[in-house]
């Protein structure tokens, strides 16, 4: 039992492809980490990658994969205690800077055991987040309206995406690129109130039938009013009218406001993760 490991989209896509799909919601972040690599969003030199694929003894089946663009959070699906063991080794060894993974509870677990006995070091408990699925889109009756966001409210982006980053933690790419990417292809909504933005949210590029929410932001001075759970709502139904079977988010098991929030329009939970920081 091993991992391979490659830096070729094409390979892993070729070796991991199928298990991936096999459960697009559960693999989400490993889908969309694929498809940014295969996709850049800026010009120049392509970012550092791993991508590994576990296979058992004999096997010819991929049971576990990881997508990593180092220095950024390495994303992973679910591991046995064995495929975690490995993965503590191989990135103990790495020179380059590991610093955070996203794996479904019980692997973060795993792999925390794992990197303890592996290094001598207990690593630490990032956030919790809970992953939901839409399930029935109930639209709240809040006052305002959707609209798409244009390169006229960039700037507006820019400052409301710094803002969301100093509250709940780093998007994981590059802060215009995200923001250029999701423009491209119309994937920003602003909720107005008599034609002023009060909030935002922004889906991902639909990959193998999936499509997921971030970031969703309201101005401080407007919490409490619903427009964080309409301008959802409205890119929740906007990622169902581009193709999306499967329209997720994640949410901050701190925050039972957003859990709430995202319930009420028609959300349901899928499976509960952690971000482990070594």
């Amino acid at each position: 039992m091993t991992w391979f490991i490659t830096d070729k989209p094409e390979v892993f896509r070729s070796e991991a492809g199928p298990f991936l799909a096999a459960r697009p919601d559960l693999h989400t972040m490993l889908l969309s980490g694929l498809d940014t690599i295969e996709h850049p969003r800026s010009a120049g030199e392509p970012p550092p990658k791993m991508l590994g694929w576990w296979r058992e003894p004999d096997a010819t089946a991929t049971t576990a994969a990881f997508v990593w663009m180092p220095p950024h959070l390495l994303t992973a699906s679910r591991l046995s205690p064995a495929a975690a063991s490995h993965l503590a080794g191989l990135l103990a060894a790495q020179t380059r800077p590991f610093t955070q993974l996203l794996a479904d509870d019980s692997s973060a677990r795993a792999f925390s055991r794992a990197w303890r006995t592996t290094t001598g070091a207990a690593p630490k408990n990032g956030p919790r987040l809970r992953l939901h699925r839409l399930g029935r889109l109930v639209s709240p009756d809040v006052a305002g309206a959707p609209r798409t966001a244009t390169d006229d409210d960039r700037a507006l982006l820019h400052g409301w995406c710094t803002r969301f980053v100093a509250e709940a933690g780093s998007l994981g790419a590059d802060l215009d690129a995200f923001i250029d990417e999701r423009m491209s292809r119309g994937g920003w909504r602003l909720w107005t109130v008599e034609d002023e933005p009060v909030a935002m949210a922004a889906m991902t590029s639909v990959v193998v039938g999936v499509a997921r929410l971030t970031p969703v932001y309201t101005l401080p001075e407007h919490r409490g009013r619903g427009y964080g759970s309409a301008v959802t709502a409205a890119v929740s139904r906007a990622a169902r009218e581009a193709g999306a079977e499967h329209v997720l988010l994640f949410t901050d098991l701190a925050n039972p406001t957003s859990n709430g929030v995202y319930r009420r329009i028609g959300y349901r939970p899928v499976a509960d993760y952690r971000i482990v920081v070594p």
